[in-house]
């Protein structure tokens, strides 16, 4: 399956909130901590010798930043165990926790901050999510006319 990535792979890191960004729309039957869980393909930092970065918001709520490298501890540079076991498997997972306030429509944000982030999947966890290896399948989507 191919991910989403933004182009050029050259493009400037962009401030979270304020650059380009995938919305998805989602209905929450819960309140209170839900988990993002983003699947991505492993990927060198080109732009920040510090790591690779996204950031995730609901809503819109401050985008919570994420850098790939040190959440995930693999290091490309060193080729440690990590960094190893990610490429693979072809997936560094990241996790973000957000507060659901009311139930209802949520609009899941994921931001562009640095270029060559490729998106493979976003799962979110509003408790009970079973360990797998593949993540869980795609959900349904009932259509009304």
């Amino acid at each position: 399956d191919a991910g989403v990535t933004p182009t050029p792979v050259t493009a400037p890191s962009q401030e979270p909130g304020r650059g380009p960004r995938l919305e998805y729309e989602t209905t929450l039957f819960t309140t209170g901590p839900v988990k993002v869980w983003v699947y991505l393909s492993p990927r060198n930092p080109v732009l920040n010798p510090d790591g690779l970065r996204y950031a995730i918001s609901v809503d819109d709520g401050t985008p919570q930043v994420v850098n790939v490298t040190r959440a995930t501890g693999a290091d490309d540079t060193s080729m440690n165990r990590q960094w190893e076991r990610n490429t693979s498997d072809n997936v560094n997972r990241t996790v973000t926790t957000h507060d659901i306030t009311t139930p209802g429509r949520h609009t899941v944000k994921f931001w562009m901050v640095d270029p060559t982030v490729v998106v493979q999947k976003i799962v979110i966890d509003t408790g009970g999510l079973p360990t797998s290896y593949f993540g869980p399948p795609e959900s349904t989507r009932a259509r009304t006319r």
